[in-house]
């Protein structure tokens, strides 16, 4: 029944205004709750784990979860955006950097307008 769920929202997802760089906090309060919704958003406000040679079993599979979602929210914050912004935000390696990306340029232009 979950995965029922998540493929439906997954072609709602389609659904979403794209991102043209008008209304960024709108867009961005969307997103936040999409990606909350996908328990993916904490990748934007955690640190990237560092990896060791010495790393427990579990310590390796947190990882690997923080690398998979990294780039589950990644590609849905590129997927929410005109094609004009993908070709510009696409190469950041991060979700984490291309939403800090976003805000430094877009919040503080909705701010002034």
């Amino acid at each position: 029944m979950a995965s029922k769920n998540l493929m439906q929202m997954s072609t709602d997802i389609v659904k979403l205004d794209r991102f043209d760089g008008g209304s960024f906090k709108r867009w961005q309060k969307k997103m936040q709750f999409l990606l909350a919704t996908l328990k993916v958003a904490y990748v934007l406000t955690k640190p990237y784990p560092k990896e060791s040679e010495d790393e427990t079993l579990t310590a390796s599979r947190e990882h690997l979860k923080f690398e998979n979602d990294d780039f589950i929210c990644r590609r849905h914050i590129l997927n929410a955006m005109s094609d004009p912004l993908f070709d510009v935000y696409q190469n950041y390696s991060t979700a984490k950097e291309l939403w800090n990306a976003l805000e430094e340029r877009y919040f503080t232009e909705d701010a002034t307008s």
